[in-house]
């Protein structure tokens, strides 16, 4: 019931967090209606009646739509019927509302066989990741997924693995009789077969298996007589009606296959297979148009979309190539310089522009085998040298990238330092900051008014919190271009990240002194305003601007932005759709409508701008992050790891950019693409430490831990007075349940740097090894040193409740809740507390919990408990149903559950339940409570 401690991060975090979900508040749910609907459709899955049990289940979810254990049943019954898309969304909202995978997993594995998502199942399913009750299941299915693959003996290994935790599984035995089949070994097959026909004779599959082992020997009729009987003992066999259609085919008995091949077309709409048997029916009938229809279904359910190759044609080469070179149509300009240099060699300025556009389509080494030879002819040609540079940093190759930059640098710097920032920002475009930093400061040491360096330089220092280092060169270049507007706002901005707000707020009024009409400087003001918490001053300059400036873009979105943070949505979204007429290809709006509507919970509005806005730009990346993330809210994973694909090709050998994807998928669980795109992050810059622990991380936790030690120990030797190389060899301790080293690991990283996740890390490890009180000892210091610091105290708090010092734990989640009190955790603890104790407030803290937590299992299981023991069971049930199907193996819900259904009077439901229970030998505190009243029961 109390729920486990839980990372507590920092206020700015949750808004961050908050702005980001920012999930609708549902319609409040009369939950014992929905608790009854859901109790009738058990009753009409008994009988059994599918049909009645739909009914109920969508009864009871239009009472309560986050009803869990409603949408896990339906995604059963519409497996069942073979309803493949209602099946799918309730799948999907039962995972997003936080359902145990435990209970989804299976239906999802069906849906993944019957979709013939084969790949994408062995991909997501790992049996080892789920209880071993479970896993002979996830064997099978696994193994039929192989077989489809034709990866014979990666089948049989699932199916016999299957068969080892499980030896009454028919369905693996049938399963290896299959793969033998496709593997040639119809005598182990038939092995097979006469052991599961000793198991199960009446078992469809066994037929359909012994009918197969015929067809393959040639003894059609027989076989057909074995499919026969496989279809009158399970008349929706798929296998088993297109095996029978495809040798009724063969014998010309095209009217008897059809009626196969109609129905599985019908049920199995998306099984190219009985689309290709159909077509082939169709032609041999003499209808050829149907029969194409046909086939081109069956070609565009196993055929992804060929690219599209671009025409050429001819035309002045030189200027073709400029052209489309304008045009960023980069891949016919290629074409075209190619033929170029290849017909006039002799001229140095198409090579340059061809290796300028090999590099923007990320292909540095051909900028290489091009330039090399160019270059050892022209070895005083700076821009060549910087070209030829650039492509080996691109690939690696520092060393060489170093010397041709340097060499470049020194042979084509003028005075003003303009050859310094060119390099600079084509390093910053790398991802190569500490190089872009030194390059960019020598372009300001040579001219401090050099605002190619200077501006992009300041950024940099904002970006990394570096308020000195930005003001210095922002104040730098102001000072010698006093009148520039564009410094007068830089200098401002710097000036915020200094926390220097008068001096910021007067920078911006000066230069809207120089310029009325200088409407970025009345933007910024207007964010000083909301900075300071005078939104409604910020709202009320922006409305003045507005009527001198009725069409200004920026003006609109700022506005929608003020109006957000007053909770005035509906009018955030008027500006913005003003704003889109104006300009209907306007990024900036397109991009803040998305993030309204996501905001609102409008996630298919928003889906519908991005890829309405893709057409007018692919490449914008910070278009690219917003698609992924609708299609992320409306359940379209796989475009969006598309889309992430996307912006780590665009990334090129920029790190900060790559970084910044990698953690996007990562946050999408793509770790496999996450790992390739910090492995090229630290290919580009092996000094880019959060690249190299991300990567780490991930290859410990996902790929190769060989590789994570190797990077571990790496690290170490880099940093060795670093806490994070010593706290990374302790994750890898910890992972090889070496958890006495691991605790040495984090002893030592703390020591050289506390903090909060390093604390939490050593308690647990301490833990682990058995030093419960000196775990406790060490949260005890550290709150005392650190009273604010709310994760460890959570902890300390979650420790105290454990060891039944009930009190104690009570002041301590007292506190916290005073700082957060609208943390589920924390009341349904106070709640659990109260109800031990005896105080009134259990119920109403309980209430609470769970309406701000309604996916939280221990929620549900708090409420439903005391409502139990409040004589309020029916009630009571209907929370206990939400908490089990969100953590479906933990016996203590169970045992509430059994209790409920005693109290009402379903003996022998309970006594299910309870069997359950002692079955799985799981220990929890009521367990002997469990047994007697089991032992009650069966009286």
């Amino acid at each position: 019931m109390p729920n486990s401690s839980k990372p507590i991060n920092s206020l700015l975090t949750c808004l961050i967090l908050a702005s980001v979900l920012n999930l609708p508040v549902s319609v409040i749910a009369d939950e014992n209606l929905a608790g009854k609907y859901y109790e009738n459709a058990l009753a009409a899955v008994r009988k059994p009646d599918v049909d009645a049990a739909i009914i109920e289940l969508k009864n009871a979810l239009q009472q309560n739509p986050n009803y869990v254990a409603a949408h896990i049943l339906l995604s059963e019954l519409f497996l069942q019927k073979k309803s493949l898309s209602e099946a799918e969304v309730h799948i999907n909202l039962a995972n997003q509302l936080g359902a145990d995978r435990s209970l989804t997993v299976k239906a999802l594995a069906q849906l993944y066989l019957y979709q013939i998502k084969y790949s994408l199942l062995l991909k997501e399913i790992q049996p080892s990741q789920f209880s071993v009750a479970l896993q002979p299941d996830l064997h099978v299915f696994r193994g039929h997924a192989y077989l489809q693959l034709n990866q014979v003996s990666e089948a049989l290994n699932e199916y016999d693995t299957a068969a080892r935790i499980d030896p009454e599984r028919i369905d693996a035995v049938i399963g290896r009789a299959n793969a033998l089949i496709r593997g040639n070994d119809l005598s182990g097959a038939a092995q097979a077969v006469d052991k599961a026909m000793s198991m199960q004779p009446d078992n469809a599959g066994i037929w359909y298996v012994n009918g197969t082992i015929k067809h393959v020997r040639g003894d059609l009729e027989n076989a057909i007589k074995d499919y026969d009987k496989a279809i009158e003992l399970l008349p929706d066999y798929q296998d088993a009606r297109i095996a029978r259609a495809g040798i009724l085919m063969d014998l010309n008995q095209d009217q008897r296959a059809m009626a196969d091949l109609t129905y599985l077309r019908e049920n199995y709409p998306f099984d190219p297979k009985a689309a290709y048997l159909h077509a082939v029916t169709l032609a041999r009938n003499g209808q050829k148009e149907a029969s194409v229809k046909e086939l081109e279904t069956a070609a565009d359910i196993i055929v992804s979309v060929k690219p599209e190759y671009l025409t050429q044609h001819s035309q002045t080469l030189m200027l073709s190539g400029l052209i489309n070179y304008s045009l960023q149509r980069y891949d016919l300009a290629a074409e075209y310089l190619r033929q170029y240099v290849r017909t006039y060699p002799g001229q140095t300025g198409p090579y340059k522009l061809l290796a300028t556009i090999l590099l923007n389509k990320n292909e540095p080494e051909a900028v290489i085998d091009l330039l090399k030879p160019i270059v050892t002819g022209n070895p005083s040609d700076h821009r060549l040298l910087f070209l030829l540079g650039t492509a080996y940093m691109n690939v690696g190759k520092h060393d060489q990238a170093h010397a041709l930059l340097e060499k470049a640098s020194a042979d084509g710097e003028g005075g003003d330092g303009s050859l310094h920032a060119e390099i600079g920002l084509n390093r910053l475009s790398m991802g190569q900051e500490t190089l872009a930093i030194r390059d960019l400061e020598a372009a300001i040491q040579k001219n401090p008014a050099n605002t190619q360096a200077g501006i992009p330089l300041v950024a940099i220092y904002i970006e990394n919190r570096d308020a000195k280092n930005a003001l210095r060169v922002a104040q730098g270049m102001h000072d010698r271009l006093p009148k520039n507007l564009t410094l007068l706002n830089l200098l401002g901005t710097a000036q915020i990240a200094g926390q220097n707000l008068k001096q910021a707020r007067r920078s911006f009024e000066e230069a809207i002194e120089l310029d009325p009409s200088f409407i970025t400087a009345h933007i910024n003001l207007s964010k000083l305003d909301v900075a300071e918490k005078k939104v409604d001053q910020a709202k009320q300059r922006l409305l003045k601007l507005n009527k001198q400036f009725p069409d200004n873009i920026a003006l609109l979105i700022e506005l929608a932005t003020v109006d957000v943070a007053l909770g005035a949505n509906d009018s955030a979204n008027q500006w913005l759709e003003t704003a889109r007429k104006i300009d209907q290809k306007s990024m900036p709006v397109l991009l803040a409508q998305m993030d309204l509507k996501i905001r609102t919970g409008r996630a298919l509005e928003a889906l519908a701008i991005g890829e309405a806005a893709e057409l007018i730009d692919r490449e914008d990346p910070q278009l690219l992050q917003a698609l992924a993330r609708a299609y992320l809210v409306t359940d379209n994973r796989e475009k969006a790891l598309s889309v992430y694909r996307r912006m780590a090709d665009k990334a090129h050998f920029n790190v900060k950019k790559l970084y910044s994807v990698a953690r996007y998928q990562m946050q999408a669980g793509d770790h496999v693409d996450a790992v390739k795109t910090l492995k090229k992050a630290v290919l580009a810059d092996e000094k880019h430490i959060p690249s190299q622990i991300a990567l780490t991380e991930l290859e410990l936790n996902y790929g190769k831990p060989v590789l994570a030690g190797n990077r571990a120990a790496y690290l170490l030797k880099e940093y060795p007075q670093r806490g994070f190389p010593h706290r990374l060899l302790g994750d890898i301790a910890a992972r090889d349940q070496d958890f006495n080293l691991a605790a040495q690991r984090y002893q030592t990283a703390f020591d050289l740097e506390p903090d909060t996740a390093l604390l939490m890390k050593l308690y647990q490890s301490l833990k682990q090894i058995g030093q419960s009180q000196k775990a406790f000892d060490l949260l005890s210091k550290w709150t005392k040193k650190n009273p604010q610091d709310l994760v460890p105290i959570a902890a300390l708090a979650e420790e105290l409740l454990q060891q039944g010092k009930l009190k104690e734990a009570q002041k301590h989640y007292e506190f916290l809740l005073s700082r957060y009190p609208n943390e589920p955790q924390f009341l349904n603890n106070l709640a659990y507390i109260y109800f031990n104790t005896g105080d009134g407030k259990a119920l109403s803290y309980a209430e609470k919990a769970q309406q701000l937590a309604p996916e939280q299992a221990s929620s549900n299981d708090t409420l439903g408990w005391i409502l139990v023991n409040s004589g309020k069971a029916e009630q009571g049930l209907h929370y206990l149903r939400n908490a089990h199907s969100r953590m479906a193996n933990e016996p203590e819900i169970r045992y509430h559950i059994a209790v409920a259904l005693d109290k009402l009077g379903r003996k022998d439901e309970a006594m299910q339940e309870l069997q359950q229970i002692v079955k799985s030998n799981l220990p929890f505190k009521d367990i002997e409570h469990a047994r007697s009243l089991l032992e009650k029961l069966s009286q």
